[in-house]
Order: structure tokens, then sequence, then C-alpha cells
């Protein structure tokens, strides 16, 4: 993707550098452009070396008359960060008096705002005013501050986004095939406890499922990521709900599920949990110990059967028969696809950062992924599963 980054002299600047290198790592071609004001804040040196790329700061150079039409023209999405209060009124009423505006007032495509300021000067009827002719009528797409300590020494909306957020928002497909749809990923390990401080779980990591969840963001869904024990860091700019035990996530999914459009059930749902859960921490005083379990409510199986209509992904972890044994689990749980994960002395998928899936549609259909990333694995199976072939059951 080509994006032009457009930065002004606000004091969260310096996030700015992170953003970069993330963006820049992730394969996207990035052109910064600099107020004076920003200028001052960080040396525009920094940027080109993070972005390999060209910085302009001056409002205009011989070698490049026409730079603000270029660079219009030429990127897949516009962004401003952090967009100071100035140049957010500059935008809204078609000032251009700087290569960064300038560029604003020439771009028709992808354009976004990340207004970073303090709380005072973000609450000011005229700057919320100027927000709402950049979303409403000039078509920006603006992302909300944050709330919290501000460098001025205030507490309260002004403080810029998250890095991770930022380069999130900025990198989503332009084409947004997903845009409209909302969908529920799980992740993670569930907790039976035992008692205070004893539980059964599993190895799982969350990692498949969360990157599974960001790639449908990427590609323009909403989404809601429910998840249990796990080691993995969650997003921040995806909606997130933490549960615990089987009967909790069951309970999460009959809530929220009737306002989504599906589910992709990547938590490793304990099978079975303790009849009984003692209050106090179990004491040793023998040899040996009995715990009895009982079985945990089929998650997938209750979800899909009350939600008939939607889009249901299970995800199945086997060491014997796995082909045989997905097939059955797609059966009888009554879900659309299943996404077999293989466990042997070649590759164990759990909290490994590679994974090899096979992709089993209901009409009996399969495709391997091979040996990629999670993350790849993920784009792979939104791309297989909702874009590329959107009929349920065909892969």
């Amino acid at each position: 993707m080509k994006i032009v980054l457009g930065v002004t002299g606000g004091v969260a600047v310096y996030k700015m550098l992170g953003v970069v290198r993330q963006l820049q790592s992730d394969g996207h071609e990035i052109v910064v452009i600099m107020t004076p004001a920003a200028a001052k804040f960080v040396n525009p040196i920094l940027f080109k070396t993070l972005s390999h790329n060209t910085v302009l700061t001056e409002d205009f150079d011989i070698s490049r008359p026409i730079a603000h039409v270029e660079l219009a023209d030429w990127a897949d999405v516009y962004a401003v960060a952090p967009a100071t209060a100035n140049t957010i009124a500059k935008i809204a009423h078609g000032i251009a008096d700087n290569l960064l505006t300038t560029t604003a007032l020439a771009r028709t495509g992808r354009r976004i705002v990340f207004p970073s300021m303090n709380v005072h000067m973000y609450e000011n009827p005229a700057t919320q005013e100027n927000l709402c002719i950049l979303s409403e009528k000039l078509g920006w797409e603006v992302v909300e501050p944050d709330s919290g300590s501000l460098a001025c020494g205030y507490s309260g909306k002004g403080r810029l986004v998250s890095e991770e957020r930022i380069a999130a928002v900025i990198s989503r497909d332009p084409d947004a095939p997903l845009k409209g749809k909302k969908y529920i990923v799980t992740a993670g390990g569930t907790i039976e406890k035992i008692d205070p401080v004893r539980y059964i779980s599993n190895f799982s990591s969350g990692k498949m499922g969360i990157e599974t969840a960001k790639a449908l963001y990427k590609k323009g869904a909403d989404v809601l990521l429910v998840y249990g024990n796990i080691t993995a860091s969650v997003p921040s700019y995806i909606e997130s709900v933490k549960i615990e035990s089987a009967a909790e996530l069951l309970d999460t999914l009959r809530r929220r599920l009737p306002l989504f459009d599906g589910v992709f059930m990547a938590a490793a749902v304990a099978d079975y949990a303790p009849s009984k859960q003692s209050q106090s921490k179990i004491k040793r005083h023998d040899d040996k110990i009995t715990l009895e379990l009982t079985a945990n409510p089929d998650v997938l199986k209750t979800a899909a059967s009350e939600n008939k209509g939607k889009l249901f992904v299970g995800f199945a972890l086997e060491t014997d028969d796995a082909e045989a044994n997905a097939a059955k689990k797609l059966s009888a749980k009554g879900i659309d696809y299943i996404v077999l994960n293989r466990l042997g002395p070649e590759h164990n998928p759990l909290g490994a950062d590679e994974n090899s899936v096979r992709l089993i549609g209901k009409n009996g259909a399969a495709e391997e992924s091979g040996l990629i990333s999670k993350k790849e694995a993920a784009e792979w199976l939104v791309r297989r599963i909702l874009i590329e072939n959107p009929a349920r059951g065909a892969v």
C-alpha cells in the first residue's frame, strides 16, 4: 500500500516514528510530509531513515513544483497524525498554506485524520464543528482521540490513539470488502477452576484467533474478540471481552452473537470442568486425589443451533486420524467450515508463530494452506472463506 503521512506540530509527533517503522516493516511504502512546526519537534532525518523514503517539509520545491498533486494522486491513503486543532481547522475550511494542507485539498481518495490536542481545545465548539465538517461534508475518516493524562498536565479527551491503532487503521484495505459485516472471533484457552489457585486449561496461546481478528478488521469488518487464557497481546484497536470458563464463553456468545454475522471459533474450549469447585485451597493430605469432571456444554454446537443462517467457522486440533476426526466434528457441530490444525512430531502449532491448516467446507471440499505464519494463515482463511468464495461451504 502507498501511504502519504502528514505529520503536524503536536507533542505526540514522536509516536509517529513507531507508526512509520511498523508500516514500513509490514511492506507499505510511506512518504512523510511534515509541517514546519513538526520539524521543530522531530528532525526529518529520523522519518527519512525509518521510512526509507523522501520526507517533504518545504511548501515549494523547484524539483517537484506540483508535489501536492503528485502525492495526492499517488497514495492509496492520506493520513494526518497527529492532527492539531490548527491543521484540522485549515483543512476543514480549505486553507492551503503548506504542503500538508495543499495535499489535503488536492486529495480525493481515502483520507484519515487523528486529532491530538489539549482537552479544552478538543472540546471547543469550533474544533468539534471542524471535525464534523471533515467527517460529514468532506468524507474524512475521523479517529477520535483517547482520554487520559495529557502532556500539558490536563486529563481528558485529546490524547493521540496508540501507535498500534494508527497503523492498523491506516493499513486497512482501501476497498474494504467486508465493510458493514460484523464477526466474533474467540481465542485462547478456557479456564475451569478447581479451587481459588488451580485450574484446568490447555497450551493455547490465542495467536491464531487474534491474527484472525486482525485479518477480518484489515478487510473492513467490525470485530469482537472474545478471549480466554492467552499469551499473545490483544490488539488495542479491536473491541474485546475477556472470559474464563466455557460456560462464560457460551453466555457471551448468546448475548452478543445475534448482532453479528458469524463467528470464528478459534478458542480452545475445555471439554470438561470439575464437578465441584472448592472455595478454599485444597491442601495436600494424601498421596492420591480424585478429581471428578463433568462435560462442559458444547459451545460451538449450541451457538450454531441457536443462530441459524449465520456463518460458523470451527477450529480443530487433532493428533490421530486428523482429517477424519475434523470431518466428524464439522458434521456434528452443524457448521459451515472446520479449520484443521495437526499436532505431530514435525510441528506443534500450540504457541508457535507458524501453522499449516486444512480448510474443509461442509460440502467436503478441502484446501491446504501450507506452512506459513499464523498471520498469513489467518489472512488466507479470511480470503478463502469470505472474499474469494463467499458461498457457504464452498472452498
